[in-house]
């Protein structure tokens, strides 16, 4: 294997925090690119609104 990934626990138990682990992770990555997003959309408005006041 490339990662020499290694179950918790080497019986069913590790399949299933393996599993749980593998959301758990999915869903703090998209909940940081979510994070992000609103930051620069947020960041735009602020420009786009400070650029017309300007004109």
């Amino acid at each position: 294997m490339i990662t020499h990934f290694k179950l918790l626990l080497d019986n069913w138990a590790g399949y299933v925090i393996a599993g749980f682990s593998i959301v758990w992770i999915a869903n703090l990555y998209m909940s940081i690119y979510a994070f992000i997003r609103i930051d620069i959309k947020k960041e735009r408005i602020i420009t786009k609104k400070e650029e017309e006041k300007l004109d």
